[in-house]
């Protein structure tokens, strides 16, 4: 008999579904969210990757994913007092940029096709929890379900107050639960008229992030 997907890996054999397991696992998850809320306007910039036609593509091995940026983007050394923000990179001189975060989780953590409706909606009331009360958000636009290379998440198009400049801004805000890893990436354009002229090159980022091992819960297509 067929067994549905708890998002929770059995041990050796089929076992029950532990919901304070979960709990603790979404407890971890939740650190740190809001630090992707507001930009760094001080950091020193890093070398870039392979240059490739318009786009090149920088790889993280340590933390299994690689992304595309665009040829005419800055990437910037990560702020040192949290290590597991691993890339910051932007237009030079505007407000406009990605930050991904890489968070390990205590217990590998996947949601397939299969995962029951009741431990989805767990994660989801917790990250609509925590957008929806972050320092600054204004409006939750959008509020989705997504899947890039294979992992499942969600994804939220909220604008938000600057603390520094009293602007408006908007940010696309995705997580993805990637086994052992959570990867939190936030695209943010500043002010938000800027966020229609960047909307396609963040679509573009996003299509090209990719896994770099086997802890995909499904295989997918590697973008291009």
């Amino acid at each position: 008999m067929a067994t549905q997907d708890t998002g929770i890996p059995a041990d050796n054999k089929a076992r029950k579904f532990d919901r304070n397991r979960l709990l603790v696992v979404l407890a971890v998850v939740a650190v740190g969210i809001g630090i992707f809320l507001f930009a760094n306007r001080s950091q020193e910039p890093a070398a870039k990757g392979e240059q490739e036609p318009e786009f090149f593509r920088i790889e993280f091995p340590d933390h299994r994913f690689s992304i595309r940026l665009p040829g005419d983007w800055e990437v910037f050394q990560p702020e040192r007092q949290d290590p597991q923000i691993v890339l910051v990179a932007g237009v030079s001189g505007t407000q406009n940029n990605v930050r991904i975060r890489v968070s390990p989780l205590p217990q590998p953590v996947t949601i397939t096709d299969t995962t029951p409706d009741s431990v989805v909606a767990e994660f989801q009331a917790l990250f609509d929890g925590y957008i929806d009360q972050g320092e600054g958000v204004k409006e939750v636009i959008q509020r989705q379900r997504v899947k890039v290379d294979g992992l499942h998440g969600w994804q939220y198009l909220y604008t938000f107050t600057d603390t520094q400049t009293g602007e408006e801004g908007m940010h696309s805000h995705i997580f993805l639960l990637g086994g052992t890893r959570m990867y939190v990436i936030v695209f943010q354009a500043l002010p938000t008229s800027n966020y229609g002229v960047m909307a396609d090159t963040f679509d573009e980022i996003i299509t090209s992030f990719e896994v770099m091992d086997s802890e995909q819960p499904t295989p997918s297509p590697s973008a291009s």
